[in-house]
């Protein structure tokens, strides 16, 4: 007959010898190993989700210092144009300021210089108004020698004054009829060449490339032999 086994029930090992007996887990094995685990998994999940929930004090806080950041550098910009703007406005015064100054001073200068030739020319003048009245002396105390000498002093005076300023005569016999220097009153035969000035009535005057007055002359159209006696008027 076989012999019974006892198995003891009370006791921390009766669960463990049962458990090995049967070939199952521990009971206990069985709870502390949920109640072991749980404890740990609820930490770290507590922990996770501290890290990475959003937190909305933070974020207005980061959005507050943007704006305000912002807001200064939007402020030193407008600070800066307005400064520019102040200069480039002080700057344009002193411009117009200086150049009305210069428009003024030009304008005297311009004026000054004008009075100053046209008193030299009045100057240079009087000379020939004092031979005049010489020759008119002579001439009522009928003295045709130095009434003579008188006028041709004057002229030759007064052509020096010309020079000096620039102005020379235009108009001499045998030269090219020129209609921006001449102008024709007769055409008529001479000894000079067709085309060329035969003789002047008036003498012409320039200074520098400026006609002051063309010289009225007579065109010559060729021998007499080649053309009728006397001359042909021009119609201007």
């Amino acid at each position: 007959m076989a012999e019974k086994r006892h198995i003891p029930i009370n006791g921390g090992d009766g669960a463990e010898a049962v458990a090995a007996a049967t070939g199952q887990a521990s009971p206990r094995g069985a709870q502390s190993a949920p109640g072991s685990a749980g404890p740990a998994t609820a930490g770290a999940a507590r922990s996770a989700g501290g890290r990475g929930a959003h937190d909305p004090h933070d974020a207005s806080t980061k959005v507050i210092d943007a704006l305000t950041a912002e807001r200064d550098a939007l402020a030193a910009e407008r600070d800066a144009l307005a400064k520019e703007r102040d200069m480039a406005a002080d700057s344009l015064l002193r411009l117009r300021a200086e150049f009305e100054n210069f428009r003024r001073r030009t304008s005297r200068e311009v004026v000054d210089a004008g009075v100053r030739a046209q008193g030299e020319l009045l100057g240079d003048l009087l000379p020939v108004l004092d031979n005049l009245d010489r020759a008119l002396d002579a001439a009522e105390h009928h003295e045709e020698g130095k009434v003579l000498d008188g006028v041709r002093l004057t002229r030759n005076m007064f052509a020096g004054l010309l020079a000096r300023v620039g102005v020379e005569e235009i108009g001499e016999v045998g030269t090219l009829f020129d209609p921006n220097l001449h102008e024709a009153v007769l055409v008529r035969a001479s000894e000079q060449p067709e085309g060329s000035v035969a003789a002047v009535l008036q003498r012409g005057y320039r200074q520098g490339e400026r006609v002051l007055r063309a010289a009225r002359v007579v065109v010559s159209s060729g021998p007499e032999s080649a053309t009728s006696p006397g001359g042909t008027p021009v119609v201007a």
